[in-house]
């Protein structure tokens, strides 16, 4: 029964990584005048950030390794490393901080399609397939 919900539940912490990541890019691009500000992002730690809920294998020995289970994403804000600063000090690229938010925009709304279909199936399936 639990593998019914998996899917939606990898959905939900990608919702909420990127829900969080929404709010860091858009704290950079507020701080775009502020002297001294240092842009940060949104990692995710551990492997679970690039398997997910996949099932994953190692195809050749150039590839990436991925060993053991997933475990739940830790989120943490790190500072952005980036080359040049502003006369101020401020490093924040107004451009690069709206690239950044729109790419996540576009995977937030992917993974709300995705919960809004799986939600829907199971709906559908809850109703013995009568619509």
């Amino acid at each position: 029964m639990s593998q019914l919900f998996d899917l939606v539940h990898s959905a939900q912490r990608a919702l909420d990584y990127h829900s969080e990541r929404h709010n860091v890019l858009a704290s950079n691009i507020a701080n775009v005048d502020t002297p001294g500000f240092e842009p940060l992002e949104l990692v995710r730690s551990g492997e679970e950030s690039m398997q997910g809920s996949m099932d994953v294998s190692r195809t050749h020995q150039t590839h990436l390794s991925i060993h053991g289970t997933p475990t739940e994403s830790r989120v943490e804000s790190a500072e952005e490393r980036v080359i040049r600063a502003g006369g101020d000090g401020n490093s924040v690229s107004l451009e690069r901080e709206m690239s950044k938010l729109a790419a996540n925009d576009v995977r937030f709304e992917a993974a709300t399609r995705i919960v809004r279909q799986h939600l829907g199936m199971l709906r559908y399936t809850a109703n013995d397939a009568n619509g």
